[in-house]
């Protein structure tokens, strides 16, 4: 069966099925928490938020596997191709393992499947009867940061596993103070799309915090976010580091989470991005960000991060063939910014110039992409990182 994968939730269960080599497409975030994918043969595509049916078409699949979260513009516009879709909407626990088993009768694994479920199921039975005897705490678990947005349901589950009492509504947007009014013991952040990045010196600073329990004894930790973002067998990282959170004196700690105070040079360390200034006479490319996404509807130039191991150079030259379809001629380094946003991710962005590509132009992940004449650009519409680069391109003195 050819599979097009969607989510990497539905990628890393197939790879824990033994079917990775069924998958013939994913998503770039897929290989964040499924290592096989760089390098291999899948075709890198669009995910369930801003699906590009024709892009999914070219890769010839059975079967579009897809997953929340969703833009259900996107899913109809697959189904009227009349490719068969499956779409997934885990809540909970109970769900993950149901989607495990679903994807094992599809690609006739159900003892693999089986497998993974219950190495979940057996290391949650192990947890709570360790902790059965010790006394409940009040656990806080954030999956954005900006607003303010609780971990989704499994995650809670995984909370009442390990002897936690769930703060906040899961997967509901809240605020600081109604978190500091149920005086968490302890925090555990996981921004979608951060890593292992998320501010914690920080979070301190928000309304109230500062009388919480959880910053008075400095247990607030950064989960990596695949450990708790990603419904899959793969939670079992998400429940060591909640325990270990919680149970420090009972339980190792695991990979994929960090204290307060802890690694501080890696905490701080900011998250290495390319981007392209592609100029065409005289005119600049540049791509609106989704409704969906962080920051939204602001103005940015394409690009990304840079993947371990790559040069920026090859760094840019896989995002604008992920982003835009071409293939680009590198040019010379014009700017280099240093920008720490108000929610604390602080990224250094490297801007390099683009006169060459082959191919045509294609928007597959942004809402608009257009080019702009220089002097028509508004600053003010862009990312914060991205402003004074405007500006230099506006008064001519960069490009």
């Amino acid at each position: 069966m050819r599979i097009v994968s969607l989510q990497p939730s539905v990628t890393v269960t197939l790879a824990g099925l033994g079917a990775l080599d069924q998958v013939v497409a994913c998503t770039r975030y897929c290989k964040d928490v499924c290592p096989e994918i760089v390098g291999g043969k899948q075709i890198i595509i669009e995910d369930s938020w801003s699906a590009n049916s024709e892009q999914i078409a070219l890769a010839s699949p059975d079967l579009v596997i897809a997953s929340v979260p969703y833009r259900l513009e996107s899913l109809a516009a697959i189904l009227r191709t009349g490719i068969r879709v499956l779409a997934l909407a885990p809540r909970s626990l109970a769900d993950v393992y149901g989607d495990i088993r679903t994807l094992a009768a599809l690609v006739d694994g159900y003892v693999a499947g089986e497998k993974l479920i219950s190495g979940l199921q057996d290391e949650i039975a192990q947890t709570r009867e360790e902790i059965g005897r010790y006394p409940k705490q009040r656990v806080y678990c954030e999956e954005w940061g900006k607003p303010m947005i609780a971990s989704q349901r499994w995650v809670a589950e995984l909370v009442e596993a390990a002897g936690g009492i769930p703060v906040g509504e899961p997967g509901a947007q809240t605020t600081a103070a109604a978190v500091a009014a149920e005086d968490p013991q302890v925090v555990l952040a996981a921004w979608c799309g951060a890593g292992d990045r998320v501010p914690l010196q920080k979070l301190g600073l928000r309304e109230r915090w500062g009388e919480t329990t959880a910053i008075r004894e400095r247990r607030v930790y950064c989960v990596a976010d695949e450990l708790f973002n990603t419904p899959a067998h793969t939670l079992v990282g998400g429940l060591r580091a909640i325990r270990w959170a919680l149970h420090p004196d009972i339980f190792r700690k695991p990979l994929g989470i960090r204290g307060l105070g802890e690694n501080i040079a890696e905490a701080i360390t900011p998250k290495q991005v390319v981007a392209a200034v592609i100029v065409r006479e005289g005119r600049v490319l540049i791509c609106q960000r989704t409704e969906e996404q962080a920051f939204a509807l602001q103005w940015e130039f394409p690009g990304g991060k840079v993947e371990p191991g790559e040069d920026f150079a090859a760094a840019l030259v896989r995002e604008l063939r992920e982003e835009l379809g071409i293939e680009a001629v590198v040019g010379r380094e014009i700017a280099k910014v240093h920008h720490e946003y108000a929610e604390g991710l602080a990224v250094e962005l490297h801007f390099f110039l683009v006169t060459n590509f082959d191919g045509k132009i294609e928007n597959k992940i942004f809402r608009e992409v257009r080019w702009e004449e220089r002097e028509n650009l508004d600053a003010g519409s862009f990312l914060e990182a991205d402003r004074n680069v405007v500006r230099g391109l506006m008064s001519g003195e960069l490009a």
